[in-house]
Parts: structure tokens; C-alpha cells; sequence
């Protein structure tokens, strides 16, 4: 208890009068160890279970008053809700932000407390990816809220002639914005929503989501340091995706409170029949079985937040490419990338390379194959790195050319990719070897053909986890383009293959002809 004189005959007082309640003595206790406030602060699970509060003790699920109830007990600055479609995350929001609405607005002088100019505003902020969605939120989940809240009622009803936010007493607003605007700038920020996180625009060189994030958290710290609280909440997208980003930071970062939740986890048990039935290594509700049976990584996604491994995931059926792996096949180079002494070509085969020439010369694909018959068998795989702080040497790529050669491969054709090929197409042609250009991002025809070979069970390889680990995140972009995910993802070894094989399948029939001639 504070050392404070004034108090103490009040005190006196209250001791003495045999009708003092319980509850009156420590309100009195409380407000002397918190002179800042107006009106005592009760804890989030009073606030939202309490008739004198919110009152939805009953409409609120279990999951989010145990969320909410640990977000507040702890030290947090940051707070990111993993959860599957339906699990009640706006409602969770309007939760979040009505409680640290309440929370400021008891205070006596809220501008004062955090020492900020007197008249300026403090502001809560709902983000979503569209306007709309944002304002439903607002005007609608939160001012549900307070509209049948009896501490609002009583003490903070907000502003009915204002329709752009929520406008309270003590120059305290919440407000809506959206992804596509920059709204957090110029406010004083305390706290903030960022609603559907990882579905905001994403492109390879900008993160809006990560970018609105700087904006919100930079302003919260400069105006509030460590007492302002932003949250995060989102069904995710894909592995590397924002809100993933954020969950991993998590692990490691104790002012993050973070939590993933499957929808049967948020919903309350009532809402199923309780049995459950196996689904890959996981038990779901039986009401689940037919989502899970047309689309596991949709489901898993959307229902359990799983993240995929890629947004729109370009090969499908990825356990083909799996069967397609030949454990006899040995990998044809050492830990220094030189090749064993028994890589050697066979003597009726032809071969036929691609390469993958990295725009920023950081890492380049190289792959060469062959056919047996109607099957395809990629006999080499390569990612080669740049050195740190170097570049990949072309020349590096022309001389492993000559040394396939060298080593009894009937070298048939040599594609490049466009990117600065020119001066190697044009030395290696002076050495006898057929070259030309070909790009497999200009259209889907190299990635289709690959794709066609494994689904038809007529494409081997050696087990080189580049490759399938690039095979597994490849995307399609608008049903027109094969990419790798935004922001770190890489394809050059994905694209080395597809080049080599569609360059295979190619000449499969004009290799016949020609031998049938000679026949």
C-alpha cells in the first residue's frame, strides 16, 4: 500500500463501521495502490463473464476466455492467434480490443499516464484486407460490445453523431482501416488488431502484411513503449506466410504470446457428436470426414491451421513424385560436388541439359537426363552456390559441361534459360555442341510435361532433397505461371529439371527416326 496521509482517517473510518463490506475495503486498498485510476480495473475473465461488464459469459466460448484471460495476465507487447476458419477470431478481436478500450478509459487521465501532450488522442485500430470487413468489426462486434455492456453504458457511451469510429470521452477512439491504406500514421496508437494477417497482398519484393506491421508496432513502442499491446489474428496461408512468421518469432521471443488452434479446440465440445475417426496422423470429428476426404491440405488449412506448403500447390499429387524416386540411384557427386569416379555416360543414350542461370548469380540449377524408352531418368540435379560475397563464374558451368563429355555422355542439346547465356551458348556451340535458349517461365509447357511424366509413373531421379523440397512449394500464380513462394523461396533446381526433361520428351521421336534410318 502507498504511504499516502490522506488516506489513512478513510481508512480508519471503513475498519471501524461494522457495515463496511468485503468488497468496499478492498476497492479502498486497490485505489490506493492505484492512484491513476478513475474506476477500479477488474481482470479479463471478470470482464467478460461479470453482468456489470460485457455479459457474454454464456455467448463466449471457453477457448477465447481462456485466450484472453492469459494474454492479459502476462507481460505481453505482441500477441498472434493461429486459428482454422470459423473459430470465432472476430468476435476474439472485439474481445481483445473493448477489453483494452475499458482498461484506458478507466483511467483518470489516460494522456497524462502515458505522457502525452495534453488534448491528444489515443486510438485503437482494427486492420483487415478490406474496408468492409474491418468496419463490420468495428461497428459492428465491438460496438455490439459496448452497446450492451452496463460499465459503457453507465460511463463511456462513444459519440452517436460520429460514423467514421467509435469517438469516446477522454479524446479515446476506435477506428476501422484496411490493407490497403496508411492509417497508422500520425496516430497515437495504444493498441491494435491486424484481422486475417496472413491473407493481406504479398509479392516477391513486398509484405503488406509485414509492412502494416512495422507501421502499427513502431507507433505503439514510440508513444507507449512496452505498455501497448499489438495482436495478430489469422487462418493461415502457407508456411512461410506472415502470420507463420510470426508464430516461429514466438517460439523464442517471451513478449510474444502466441497460440494455434484447431476449429474442434475453439468450439465448445457440445457443438459435436464426439466421435472421432483417424485422418493422416490426426484424430478429427467424424462431422469433419467428407472435408478432409476431397481436400486434405485445404482441410488441414482451413480447419485445423495446418499451414500448406504452398498457396495454390502446382503439383498436386506431390506422393507421385515420391514413388518416382529410385533408391537404387545413387547421388553422382561427392561433398565437394565433384563427380564419383563411376558417373559415366552409357553408350546408346543421348542427354540433354538445362541450365538455370540465377539472375542475381547467387545460385544456379543444372540438371541433365535421358530416356529409356517412353521414361525419363534425370541423371544429375545440382544447385551450385555462389561463394560468400561471389558470384557463380559461367565459365565454372561451361568447364562441368566439357567434363560430362569427357566422361562418355552424348551430350544432344544444351538449353539456357535467356539470363546472360549469349557468350556461353555462343563458346560451347564453337565446340561442337548444340545449343539454344529456352525458358520454361514463358509458359507452362516444361512444368506440364515434367508433371506428366511423374504422373504417368515415367519420370526416375535420385533422391536430392533441393529438388523435392522446390517441387513440394511450387505454386501456380493465376493459372498461367509456375513460381516459387514469395519472399525466400527458390526454384532454380525445379527449373533445371523441367528444362532437361521437356528437352528429353522432346526428341524421344526424332531420336527414333534417325535411328530407324539407320537401321
Amino acid at each position: 500500500m502507498k504511504n499516502d496521509n490522506n488516506s489513512y482517517p478513510e481508512l480508519e473510518r471503513l475498519l471501524l463501521n461494522k457495515s463496511t463490506t468485503k468488497k468496499e475495503l478492498d476497492d479502498f486498498l486497490w485505489f490506493i495502490e492505484h492512484p491513476e485510476c478513475e474506476h477500479r480495473i477488474v481482470d479479463a475473465r471478470t470482464f467478460i463473464e461479470s453482468e456489470e461488464y460485457l455479459n457474454c459469459g454464456k455467448e463466449c466460448w471457453e477457448s477465447i476466455k481462456n485466450d484472453v484471460d492469459e494474454l492479459f495476465n502476462g507481460a505481453y507487447t505482441e500477441a498472434v492467434f493461429c486459428e482454422g476458419i470459423g473459430a470465432g477470431k472476430s468476435f476474439k478481436a472485439s474481445i481483445i480490443i473493448t477489453y483494452m478500450l475499458y482498461r484506458v478509459l478507466c483511467l483518470k487521465n489516460p494522456q497524462a499516464h502515458f505522457g502525452l501532450a495534453k488534448g491528444s488522442t489515443i486510438c485503437f485500430i482494427n486492420m483487415s484486407i478490406r474496408a468492409e470487413q474491418s468496419r463490420k468489426v468495428v461497428f459492428g462486434e465491438i460496438k455490439a460490445r459496448i452497446d450492451n455492456s452496463p460499465w459503457f453504458i453507465k460511463h463511456y457511451m462513444p459519440d452517436p453523431d460520429v460514423r467514421s469510429e467509435l469517438r469516446f470521452p477522454k479524446n479515446v477512439i476506435v477506428f476501422p482501416g484496411n490493407s490497403k491504406e496508411t492509417f497508422p500514421l500520425g496516430f497515437n496508437i495504444y493498441g491494435g488488431v491486424m484481422d486475417e494477417a496472413a491473407w493481406y497482398t504479398e509479392t516477391d519484393i513486398h509484405d503488406v502484411a509485414e509492412d502494416m506491421f512495422n507501421a502499427l508496432h513502431n507507433r505503439i513502442k514510440n508513444r507507449f513503449g512496452d505498455k501497448g499491446l499489438l495482436v495478430m489474428i489469422s487462418s493461415p496461408r502457407y508456411v512461410d506466410d506472415f502470420i507463420e512468421k510470426k508464430m516461429r518469432e514466438a517460439e523464442t521471443n517471451k513478449t510474444i504470446f502466441a497460440r494455434r488452434r484447431t476449429l474442434w479446440e475453439s468450439k465448445p465440445a457440445s457443438h459435436f457428436c464426439g466421435t472421432w475417426i483417424d485422418f493422416q496422423t490426426y484424430k478429427i470429428p467424424i462431422e469433419f470426414e467428407t472435408e478432409a476426404n476431397r481436400n486434405p491440405d485445404v482441410f488441414k488449412r482451413d480447419f485445423m491451421a495446418i499451414p500448406a506448403l504452398a498457396l495454390e500447390p502446382y503439383l498436386k499429387q506431390y506422393e507421385l513424385l515420391e514413388k518416382s524416386v529410385d533408391a537404387t540411384m545413387e547421388i553422382p557427386t561427392d561433398e565437394h560436388g565433384k563427380f564419383k569416379p563411376w558417373f559415366r555416360g552409357k553408350e546408346k543414350s543421348w542427354y540433354y541439359i538445362h541450365v538455370d542461370l540465377s539472375h542475381r548469380r547467387d545460385a544456379t540449377g543444372f540438371a541433365m537426363a535421358h530416356s529409356e524408352g517412353t521414361n525419363v531418368i534425370v541423371d544429375l540435379m545440382l544447385r551450385i552456390k555462389a561463394p560468400v560475397g561471389g558470384e557463380i563464374f559461367f565459365s565454372q558451368i561451361r568447364e562441368m559441361i566439357f567434363e560430362l563429355d569427357r566422361r562418355g555422355f552424348r551430350i544432344d542439346g544444351i538449353t539456357f534459360d535467356g539470363w546472360q547465356s549469349i557468350d556461353s551458348i555462343q563458346q560451347l556451340q564453337q565446340k561442337g555442341f548444340e545449343c539454344s535458349v529456352l525458358s520454361v517461365d514463358k509458359d507452362t509447357a516444361a512444368y506440364d510435361t515434367l508433371k506428366e511424366q511423374i504422373y504417368e509413373g515415367k519420370f526416375k531421379c535420385y533422391r536430392y532433397e533441393p529438388f523435392l523440397e522446390e517441387m513440394r512449394r511450387l505454386e501456380m500464380v493465376n493459372g498461367t505461371k509456375i513460381d516459387h513462394p514469395p519472399h525466400g523461396g527458390s526454384k532454380d533446381v525445379a527449373d533445371a529439371v523441367a528444362g532437361a526433361v521437356y528437352s528429353t520428351v522432346a526428341n524421344i521421336g526424332a531420336l527414333r527416326e534417325i535411328i530407324a534410318k539407320i537401321i
